[in-house]
């Protein structure tokens, strides 16, 4: 199953019968269902991604994209291709070789543990945040 992000166009968009597209996709609701993440490679994708443990495939356009794409390129971490030059049989390959690779399943897999462990103490932080605001404010935060 593939999920993208419609923008404006959703409504307007043709998708194949093992897809769906809205105007609007939660990538925090989306990622945790999926094997591989296929990107742009913005900040916030790659981090969601690496939180979930998943593989990912970049095609960066432009800015942190770049430097984000060729860091996964560089490290292991999944595979990058330039958005206007792969070919339908490179993409599909690169599809096929990341799904495959068991080995990197499981180091996804125990990266996104491991930050998911880091974050459950800024979740105790943050709650204490909320609790100052409230009180210094006196307004529901």
């Amino acid at each position: 199953m593939f999920s993208l992000y419609a923008g404006p166009l959703g409504d307007s968009l043709e998708l194949g019968p093992n897809m769906w597209g809205e105007q609007e996709v939660a990538q925090t609701r989306v990622i945790p269902l999926v094997d591989l993440v296929i990107t742009h490679g913005g900040n916030n994708t790659i981090t969601e991604s690496f939180y979930f443990g998943k593989r990912v495939l970049v095609l960066p356009m432009y800015g942190d994209q770049l430097d984000n794409g060729q860091r996964i390129h560089e490290t292991g971490l999944g595979l990058r291709f330039h958005p206007y030059k792969v070919t339908p049989s490179e993409l599909l390959g690169g599809i096929e070789c990341l799904l495959g690779d068991e080995m990197l399943e499981r180091r996804m897999r125990a990266i996104g543990q491991r930050i998911q462990a880091a974050n459950n103490n800024q979740g105790a932080a943050a709650d204490v945040i909320i609790q100052v605001a409230q009180k210094c404010l006196k307004v529901a935060v």
